[in-house]
Order: structure tokens, then C-alpha cells, then sequence
């Protein structure tokens, strides 16, 4: 995976490009270009150059995280009386609004990080930035053809890479100390977490207007140097100067004197300790890491451990992610002092972030590469489980309707079995035992066609048998009481007997009493439209004991089609 680290400084604008992932990461490409705002040429040479350097390093313009100054924000400490993420992160904003009073809280992004829980209590370090550069960023970066995946604060990114090569490990509070240009930036680190971040800037020419007597500061606490959270003109770079204007923006600029050199130093100094003197630390302050073009200068470390009395370094950024090809070059010499707030942002798209701030937030919270189709895609998403849950419920309806119908089945197999295989002897069931397994198992229908086998086995019939009958005597039966039921009931027809062979060459009798004479012909009439049975009149006759008729008629099955033809 490749993320790129895009860091928009006043001075500078700075690439780093890492590859990896589980914690392995290697520097691909890193790149600084110089600018300068006081030229006054337009934004559009920065466009290109950014646009250049892009295609240049060959990487996505889809993984980049971007940067915003610490001089363009308001950072304050504030303490919430909980410590759930959740609450913290729905009342940061109103609390915030107690501290940053100059103006409306509806018009800035607020973001923060918390260091520290005490006595259910969150400490956080909270950051205010106007929407109106969040939207200028955006804008600007629109133009490179860049939608960033995330905006961080550049004290934080540093932060974050130092925190990555285990740089706080073991110590109690660190100074982070990156010089510039005209720039300083300060962040404090105490038990491991960013504390403070805060950046000023350097004016040269106010202090050589002391030095030559001239006017003195409006402001007594002024010395040259302003903290530039409140300078609301700040713009992006728009000017890039050539390679060998490098050194313009470093203490080691030829262009001022050693005793120049050594008074930006004493204020530098001079900021540092206000800002510790601004911090109520918890642990002691064991280190000091250097960082920035301008701590480039030889010996900057002993004059750093000298006037604090703790040990100053400036970390090897490269034996953590490599040097590329070159190492020896000057710009990879430099790695660990340019590029320490670069890796950082590449590092947070790369999961890596340790401070765990981004102003991408309300309305420019970032919608990612399928926001156009995001819609789209939850409607389609939406319909498709409608039509999937329709046609799971289509699904169990029939299934419940083919229950039911098995269980209607199962019952008439039940009740057929019983009525043909009655039990006589075992007054606990109403049928004889199953065949086939049991009558838990309800396998009434494999009994019943075991047993047709067992009777066509016994008695003779079935497929292969000629003579076998192709209506049962139940069947010849239920005609016979069709026909007698189409008789009107003041005939008087009763039945006194019935003998009843269902084969084809088989003859059926019935034995019957009636009141009238012609019941015999009138009963023998109703079989003419029948179209299983025919039946014809035997004998008639008075009983003289009783006055009635005795008849007797013969029912037998009529032919087939075929049979009938030949």
C-alpha cells in the first residue's frame, strides 16, 4: 500500500511517499521545494509544481493526507469532566466555545487529543482553525487534482513520526523543537502524548531595528517574535525559488551577521522556555529533538543541551525508513531534519496516527472515491433486499403450504389404513401394526403398499394378472347406491343381500324387497347412463306372505373401449 504525505508549509512544500504495511514501511521518494509568499506571483506556480512532483514520484493522488499549519490555528487546553470517546467527541465543540470567544464557534472546525485522564477526567489539547481555510485548502489542493483522505495539524504529523520510531519511549516529557525558515514550531510531549503544539515566527527585520537603536517593539512582550494563531492573512506559498536559494531560509543564511544569527538562537530559546513555563508537566523534561532545515547549522545541539541542560538530538530518520538510492546525496543527508512532518502524514494513511486529530469534518468531511454513486448504490442495495426478503417469504409460504398439504395426506393414509386394516383385538389402537416402522413414524402409505403386496401375493391380481379387477368391490358398491339413490324413495327398494365380484368376467347380485311391482324395472333403468356398471332384472315376484316384490338384480362392469370395438 502507498500513501502520500503532502506537507504545505510557508516556506516550503514537502513530499514523502511510504510503502508497506503491518508497521514495515520504506521511504519511496521525498522531495522539498522552496517558496516564498512575499514575490507575489500567483498560486498557480505551486499547482504545477505540486501537480510536477506528483507524477514525477508515480504515486495515487487518491491516498494523500495533506497538512495545515499550527500558526493558522488557535490550540488551547481544556478538561471534560468524562472520559467516554463518544461524549467527548459530541461536546468538544460547545466547550470549546468558553475558550475561543473572539469568534463564532459555528465558523471553525474543532479538533482535539486527549492526553492524558485524570480523576474521570479527560485532558485534551484542543485546536480551532476557521472554515474558511479549510475550504481554501481544499480548494487549492482541488486545483492539483487531490481530494486528501485526511487533514492533520503539522505539529501533530511530526509528532506522529517520532512517536512511530519510539523517540518518547522510556522518558518522562520531550520538547519538540523544528526550526523553519522564519518559522518555529514547538510541541510538547509529556508520558508519550502531545501536550501543546505551537508555532510562531521569526521577524528578522524588527531585530535588526534593535540592534542599529532604532524603534523599539509596540508591544514590551514583542521581541521580534509573533505567535501567528491569530494571523488570519496567512495564504499558501506562491512562489518557488531555485536550488540555490536554499540557504536563504536557515540560520546558516550568509546573509546575516554571527551576532544576527546568535539573537534569533536567544529567542528561540526564549520561547521555548515561555512555552514550558505556559505547561503544568507532569514528569520532568529529559529531552529536546531537533528538527527543521534550520537545525541543520553546526554544533545547534550543544547549544541546545548548553542553555537547557538536556540533551538535544536530532533523530536518524532514515535508519527507520531508508535513504533511498542515494544516501550520501545532500537531500537525503537532510532527511531527518525536512522530512520528519511529511512521513508523519503519509504514516496516518497508512494507519499509523498517533495523535488521532483530522480536519476533515462537517461539511468537508471526506466522501471518498465512490461518493457520486453512494446513493445509488444504497438504493440498489435497498431494493435488492426487499426483493430478497419477498421472495424468502414467497419461499416459506409455499413451503408452509406444503406442510400442511403432507400433513392432509399423511392423515388420509392414517384414516385409509384404519378403515381397511381395523385392529379387532388391541382395544389401544384403531389399526393393526405398521409394516414399515412404526406409527410415530407415520409411514402409513409404505404399509399400505406392503400389504396390497402381501393380499396380491396371497390371492392372486395386480399389474401382471389378467383377471385381476379394475374397480374394487367398494367402487361397484358406492355405483349400485348412486344408482338406487336416483330412485324415488316411495318405491319402497330395500336390500336384502348382495353378492359382489369385481373381476371383468365376474357377476354381481342384489337382492332386493320392494312395495311396488316395477321397482325392479325402474331400479334397472337408473344403470342405463352409468358408466362404470350395467345391470338388468333376474327375477321378479309377490311374496304371498307379505304382500311385496322380491327381485333380484344383476350388476356387472361394462366392457372397455376397446373391448367393445372388437
Amino acid at each position: 500500500m502507498i500513501s502520500v504525505g503532502l506537507e504545505l508549509g510557508n516556506n516550503a512544500i514537502k513530499l514523502a511517499v511510504l510503502e508497506g504495511g503491518r508497521g514495515a514501511f520504506k521511504l519511496r521518494g521525498f522531495e522539498v521545494h522552496r517558496s516564498d509568499a512575499k514575490k507575489g506571483d500567483a498560486e498557480d506556480d505551486v499547482v504545477s509544481l505540486v501537480d510536477a512532483a506528483l507524477k514525477r514520484l508515480k504515486v495515487p493522488r487518491n491516498q494523500v493526507v495533506a497538512s495545515i499549519r499550527a500558526q493558522d490555528c488557535a490550540i488551547r487546553e481544556i478538561s471534560l469532566p468524562f472520559t467516554d470517546e463518544d461524549k467527548i467527541r459530541r461536546a468538544v465543540k460547545y466547550q470549546a466555545e468558553n475558550y475561543f470567544t473572539s469568534m463564532s464557534i459555528d465558523d471553525l472546525i474543532i479538533e482535539y487529543s486527549k492526553f492524558a485522564e485524570v480523576d474521570q477526567k479527560s485532558k485534551l489539547m484542543v485546536a480551532g482553525i476557521k472554515k474558511a481555510h479549510i475550504e481554501r485548502r481544499l480548494e487549492f489542493l482541488q486545483e492539483c487534482g487531490i481530494d486528501p483522505i485526511a487533514i492533520d495539524l503539522d505539529v501533530a504529523a511530526l509528532y506522529n513520526t517520532l512517536a512511530h520510531v519510539g523517540t518518547f519511549e522510556g522518558k518522562g516529557a520531550v520538547l519538540i523543537v523544528d526550526i523553519e525558515a522564519d518559522t518555529l514550531r514547538i510541541g510538547v510531549v509529556d508520558g508519550g502524548k502531545l501536550r501543546l503544539a505551537r508555532a510562531v515566527r521569526m521577524q528578522l527585520g524588527s531585530m535588526r531595528l534593535e540592534k542599529a537603536g532604532g524603534r523599539p517593539p509596540a508591544d514590551p512582550d514583542d521581541s521580534g517574535v509573533f505567535d501567528t494563531a491569530a494571523d488570519e492573512s496567512a495564504r499558501l506559498p506562491v512562489v518557488i525559488l531555485d536550488e540555490g536559494e536554499d540557504e536563504a531560509f536557515s540560520l546558516e543564511d550568509s546573509g546575516i551577521s554571527e551576532v544576527e544569527r546568535q539573537g534569533i538562537i536567544h529567542r528561540v530559546f526564549m520561547e521555548i522556555d515561555r512555552t514550558v513555563a505556559s505547561v503544568n508537566l507532569t514528569n520532568e523534561v529529559e529531552q529536546l529533538c531537533l528538527s527543521g532545515a534550520s537545525c541543520a547549522l553546526e554544533g545547534i545541539e550543544a547549544l541546545f543541551s548548553e542553555h537547557f541542560e538536556l540533551p538535544a538530538v536530532r533523530v536518524d530518520l532514515s535508519d527507520h525508513f531508508g535513504g533511498g538510492p542515494d544516501r550520501k546525496s545532500k537531500q537525503e543527508a537532510s532527511l531527518s531534519l525536512q522530512a520528519g512532518t511529511a512521513l508523519g502524514l503519509a504514516l496516518k494513511g497508512l494507519g499509523v496516527d498517533h495523535a488521532g486529530m483530522d480536519f476533515r469534518q462537517e461539511e468537508f468531511s471526506f466522501s471518498g472515491t465512490f461518493a457520486r454513486v453512494k446513493r445509488s448504490v444504497a438504493c440498489a442495495l435497498t431494493l435488492s433486499f426487499a426483493l430478497v426478503f419477498l421472495y424468502a417469504f414467497s419461499l416459506k409460504q409455499d413451503l408452509g403450504e406444503k406442510k400442511n398439504g403432507l400433513a392432509g395426506v399423511k392423515s388420509l393414509q392414517r384414516n385409509l389404513y384404519t378403515v381397511l386394516f381395523p385392529s379387532l383385538d388391541d382395544p389401544t389402537t384403531d389399526h393393526l401394526p405398521l409394516r414399515t416402522g412404526s406409527a410415530d413414524d407415520g409411514r402409513f402409505y409404505e404399509s399400505l403398499k406392503a400389504e396390497q403386496l402381501r393380499l396380491q401375493q396371497k390371492f392372486g391380481g395386480g399389474p401382471g394378472d389378467q383377471g385381476a379387477p379394475r374397480y374394487s368391490a367398494l367402487e361397484i358398491l358406492r355405483q349400485f347406491a348412486l344408482c338406487k339413490s336416483q330412485v324415488p324413495a316411495d318405491w319402497g327398494i330395500q336390500v336384502l343381500k348382495s353378492r359382489i365380484d369385481p373381476r371383468d368376467t365376474g357377476r354381481s347380485y342384489f337382492d332386493c324387497v320392494s312395495d311396488a311391482q316395477g321397482a325392479a324395472i325402474e331400479l334397472a333403468r337408473r344403470f342405463e347412463q352409468n358408466p362404470i356398471v350395467t345391470a338388468k332384472v333376474q327375477t321378479s315376484q309377490l311374496d304371498p306372505k307379505t304382500g311385496k316384490w322380491l327381485f333380484q338384480l344383476q350388476v356387472e362392469l361394462r366392457a372397455e373401449e376397446g373391448q367393445r370395438r372388437g
